[in-house]
């Protein structure tokens, strides 16, 4: 039989619990942004890049894809690291994707870019949630992981025309 925490014991969580919530939040709604960004500025990348709108799904669709790819091969082997150190490699690595969408010369460069961007941000997403599972006791952790996956939310409303 499983007892039910006291509403005090709930919300007694710590100042490093809280602080590292919003840390994995912070990481989420970055990981969320940088999906969600390519899909309205489009039509300006086609046009920088010289390439055909029709094409652009292939862009967006080409980071939904390596980001389900990482997030499956990764899962047979990430819980061997340190979450904090793979957590960083994989934000690095976003970041590394993401700025290399910049120096794209075509549509080829622009697809490899957001290929890397994926690759390391789907993983993030399923690390970041584990360090909130590890960290978080249960009779708080349903509050802390919609925290996190708020930020998915409040990036696509509020990030995008930030």
């Amino acid at each position: 039989m499983t007892t039910e925490s006291s509403p005090s014991s709930a919300s007694g969580s710590s100042p490093y619990e809280r602080f590292l919530v919003l840390l994995v939040a912070a990481v989420q709604f970055v990981n969320v942004l940088d999906f969600m960004m390519v899909m309205p500025l489009g039509p300006d990348f086609a046009k920088a890049l010289g390439i055909p709108t029709s094409s652009l799904g292939l862009v967006s669709g080409s980071y939904a894809a390596a980001a389900a790819l990482a997030g499956l091969l990764g899962a047979s082997f990430l819980d061997r690291f340190d979450r904090r150190k793979a957590l960083a490699v994989a934000i690095t690595g976003l970041v590394v994707g993401t700025a290399a969408g910049a120096f794209a010369q075509g549509l080829g460069t622009m697809i490899l870019a957001r290929v890397i961007a994926g690759a390391f941000g789907g993983p993030a997403t399923a690390i970041a949630l584990s360090i909130v599972a590890d960290v978080v006791p249960p009779a708080r952790r349903g509050r802390a992981m919609s925290t996190v996956m708020g930020a998915f939310s409040i990036a696509s409303i509020a990030g995008v025309p930030l």
